[in-house]
């Protein structure tokens, strides 16, 4: 059951991932036509705002999984009941601190906001701003049955939710646009289908998995357990909320919303890229808790972590050299010359995401073996260096400014002193790690070559030049690493699910 969970629950979260994407590929340019520059950039402020509310779970979703992890392995119902409700109480008491201080911020714009956006994008600012403190609010209490099916490694059912949120709701929000509703309809449908897979979680918990609660006799002892694990997860969280949004912060005080507007489109493009390496390690989460509870060898973890970053670098630099190939004319075609800068952003960001990227399983490791309180340290230095970085190059070069001041101490924080730490104190096996990585290396050469003579070299118009091109450097990038690239065994890890659905297809096909 868990093998077919993880392997259909990974096909359902690429699958989720590339039709989102292809769906928020043509939700963006319409939203962008309908709300404009000023009124995009005002909601790109705001999203950012509100996602610190969400700070205030501090970090407990890994505490949960982490706790909860060992009592199912030890067979512990009353304790997995107990955990349940103390995690209800507490997130429902968060929920409404969360409720009260996206209020205050409301009540106070100009301090959140600056003296750049004008009164009429104030106000809206305001409106965006109740709409998703409620839905921030009410997602607390619901994430205990989110966190319960995904612990207990449900991942069709959970990807199959994520993909009604990934895919419907912008296929729902296109045609509202289109009528004339603007961004408070875009929060509404939000905080809509944040009701709706809420419902839905419920009604599997109690139906499916037979979850329980337990309320009575709070238990202090263990909170402060779940407090002491989960400080340093929190400090982790929210100096990374920080690193990645402090840019937009920057240009909303200092350009104003329609560069904040540039620099999104840019950083929605990184928020795809980056998906594509969680997408697969984010279901492997209870696994790594598992393996660490069983005392698994630091070999077996070793190799684990070694198989999955290989995959995660394969994926990342295919997309990577085909943006460079193809993003370009793709940006201008897609958000519009005006975001025409939005190119070279997402490039200054997509490079230094690779190395953290490839190794984000790494954060389970640490976080299983209570072993995260470097990796916080390391991010609050990462962030501290953005800042001071940022503000000088945000002053002087813009969006553009603000990039490479993220992407400096990304890849210094994240990558070197990370994979030191990895190696020294967490016991992985960095060495054959990069070994392994560079392995791979020779096979990349020549679709690399081939992206940038697309880019220098060929004039693509339109989204079929886009997907011509596009296509040929596919080809290019796929014959190598298959050829000279892959192992065997990775080999038949991609081709035996591809015979399955191949086999049952022509079965299917034969009958009639």
């Amino acid at each position: 059951m868990k093998v077919n969970q993880i392997k259909a629950g990974s096909l359902l979260s690429y699958l989720t991932l590339i039709l989102g994407t292809v769906v928020s590929l043509v939700y963006t340019p319409v939203m962008l036509e309908r709300l404009g520059q000023s009124e995009y950039g005002v909601y790109s402020v705001v999203l950012p705002m509100v996602s610190y509310l969400n700070l205030f779970s501090f970090g407990l979703g890994s505490a949960y999984t982490r706790f909860y992890t060992r009592y199912k392995e030890s067979g512990d119902k009353f304790n997995m009941a107990k955990l349940n409700g103390m995690f209800m109480i507490i997130y429902s008491i968060i929920g409404v601190v969360v409720l009260i201080v996206g209020c205050v911020i409301a009540a106070n714009p100009r301090l959140a906001f600056g003296e750049k956006l004008t009164e009429e994008e104030i106000a809206l600012a305001v409106r965006l701003m109740y709409i998703m403190t409620a839905t921030a609010a009410i997602s607390f209490p619901l994430s205990v049955f989110e966190s319960n099916t995904m612990v207990n490694e449900r991942y069709v059912f959970l990807k199959s939710l994520a993909f009604v949120k990934s895919v419907i709701n912008p296929l729902l929000i296109i045609p509202l646009l289109m009528i004339g509703l603007r961004s408070e309809a875009i929060a509404y449908m939000s905080l809509g289908f944040t009701l709706l897979s809420g419902v839905l979680n419920i009604w599997y918990c109690f139906k499916k998995l037979d979850i329980r609660f337990y309320f009575r006799k709070f238990d202090f002892g263990l909170l402060g357990k779940m407090f002491k694990f989960t400080s340093w997860v929190f400090l982790g969280i929210v100096v990374d909320q920080l690193n990645w949004s402090v840019d937009k912060f920057l240009l909303a005080w200092m350009h104003g919303s329609e560069t904040v507007a540039v620099y999104n489109v840019a950083s929605q493009l990184n928020i795809y890229y980056m998906s594509m390496a969680t997408t697969f390690s984010g279901i492997l989460t209870p696994k790594v808790h598992q393996m660490v509870a069983n005392r698994s060898s630091n070999k077996d973890i070793s190799d684990l972590f070694i198989r999955v970053g290989r995959f995660q670098f394969v994926i990342l630099t295919m997309i990577l050299f085909g943006f460079i190939a193809v993003g370009y004319p793709f940006v201008l075609q897609w958000a519009g010359v005006d975001n025409a800068d939005a190119f070279a952003i997402a490039v200054c960001l997509f490079i230094p995401t690779i190395l953290p990227s490839i190794q984000n399983l790494g954060i389970e490791i640490q976080r299983a073996k209570n072993m995260h309180r470097f990796r916080s340290l390391v991010y609050v230095l990462v962030a501290v260096l953005n800042i001071v970085i940022s503000i000088p190059l945000c002053q002087h070069f813009g969006a553009i400014g603000v990039a490479i001041g993220t992407a400096i101490p990304v890849f210094i924080g994240n990558g070197l002193l990370m994979n030191w730490y990895y190696h020294k104190r967490i016991g992985l096996d960095i060495p054959r790690f990069w070994r392994r990585i560079r392995a791979l290396l020779p096979s990349l050469l020549f679709p690399c070559i081939v992206s940038i003579l697309i880019m220098l070299f060929i004039d693509i118009n339109g989204y079929l030049g886009i997907l011509l091109w596009g296509a040929i450097y596919l080809v290019s990038f796929i014959i190598p690493v298959w050829l000279f690239g892959l192992t065997p065994r990775e080999k038949e890890i991609v081709t035996t699910p591809v015979k399955r659905i191949t086999s049952r297809i022509m079965s299917k096909i034969l009958r009639y």
